[in-house]
């Protein structure tokens, strides 16, 4: 099983990068896909009273009752859903929340629909558990979700589609009219949706990007966390809703082998919740640096680049100088000082592409596209196939 585990390659990027960096060099990281903020300061107060209160033993395994509570609360206040507390898990971040809900849907040999290109570690999970793999190409044009594609490749041996939205690596996020037509086309097949929406606070033409649970599905999974828009990514807390047998099965595994996620970042999450103020304040950097990358990307000759509406990366096309996306960043990290991730690690429509993370400083991001512009100008051209 482990043979078939592919590495997660932006890590293996940033491992290189920073070897460079032992070495002398200075290195422009645009491969990370983490803030750049530190978490803020009431958040960080929060785990201190926690643990000054003595409150670091075993939780709930569902996780403490009022964060749930408040989770309700706030789904409720930001997309009008009711969301039981008891139709709520806590977990140690949406990676484990993941893995918890396709071991609790997916029988051995069953099949699990993802996009393509997708988060790199989506496979891998379902590989795990034992699913096999079905990819639905986005539509070239702004990386949109191929309804008709989905129609075509879902089938009885069909038992979940995951999505990720706002998608990683391509910044876009699903409409509510594609969500309704997704829901409809697993509805026919009694199939589950597990949506993971992490960077669904993360937009920038509107306050969050919509979402499954607006669907009223009943096999619907919604994956959520405080890593991206609270700049939590070491705290390792995210969480899931979807109906209470779903929730029963999680809690199970959970109690298994994690017995409960981190009491202290339980209640530091609490707070999170409480920091609109420090989100926005977040959220127009981040604006101000995607903008600021996609003018200067559509200005190099050769690329080509769709504007993001979600989360904090862009997905230039930049197949007029590589076909080969791992052996192009490769270079770029060893010539040129600038690492960011190949298209490749996110499937076999990523190829010709690379991933840049605009999570980092304006000076940062002016310099690394710099570089980038410098080192494709020694480039010799070719024809995309």
């Amino acid at each position: 099983m482990i043979a078939e585990i592919k590495p997660f390659e932006v890590m293996e990027i940033l491992a290189r990068a920073q070897e460079l960096e032992k070495l002398g060099e200075k290195v422009i990281h645009l491969e990370i896909g983490e803030p750049d903020f530190d978490t803020p300061e009431k958040i960080k107060n929060a785990a201190i009273s926690a643990i000054k209160e003595g409150f670091t033993h075993y939780t709930n395994s569902q996780g403490i009752e009022e964060l749930r509570e408040k989770l309700s609360e706030h789904l409720n206040a930001i997309l009008g859903v009711d969301a039981l507390p008891s139709e709520i898990i806590i977990t140690g971040g949406v990676s484990q929340a993941l893995l918890f809900a396709l071991q609790t849907i997916v029988n051995r040999g069953d099949e699990i629909i993802i996009t393509d290109p997708t988060y790199p570690c989506y496979p891998n999970f379902i590989k795990i558990v034992g699913g096999k793999i079905k990819r639905v190409e986005l539509k070239e044009k702004n990386y949109s979700f191929n309804v008709d594609k989905l129609s075509e490749l879902i089938s009885k041996k069909t038992r979940g589609i995951l999505l990720n939205s706002p998608l990683n690596p391509t910044g876009t996020y699903l409409t509510e009219k594609e969500l309704k037509a997704i829901v409809e086309i697993a509805e026919d097949y009694n199939n589950y949706i597990i949506c993971d929406e992490i960077y669904s606070g993360l937009v920038y033409d509107r306050e969050r990007s919509p979402s499954i649970l607006q669907q009223s599905y009943d096999k619907a999974i919604m994956l959520d966390g405080f890593s991206k828009l609270y700049a939590m990514t070491g705290w390792r807390i995210g969480y899931a809703v979807a109906n209470k047998n779903i929730i029963r099965g999680m809690t199970k595994l959970q109690q298994n082998f994690y017995i409960c996620p981190s009491s202290i970042a339980q209640k530091a999450a609490m707070v999170a919740l409480e920091c609109k103020k420090e989100v926005e304040e977040m959220k127009k950097e981040f604006d101000k640096r995607r903008r600021f990358v996609f003018n200067k990307l559509c200005k190099i000759e050769g690329i080509k680049v769709s504007e993001p509406r979600g989360a904090y990366y862009i997905f230039p096309d930049i197949s007029s100088f590589s076909q080969d996306s791992h052996s192009f960043a490769k270079m770029l990290l060893e010539k040129a000082k600038v690492a960011l991730t190949p298209g490749s690690a996110f499937g076999r429509s990523g190829e010709g592409h690379i991933r840049i993370s605009y999570a980092n400083s304006l000076e940062a991001l002016k310099e690394g596209i710099e570089r980038l512009e410098e080192f494709i100008s020694r480039l010799p051209s070719q024809t995309p196939p």
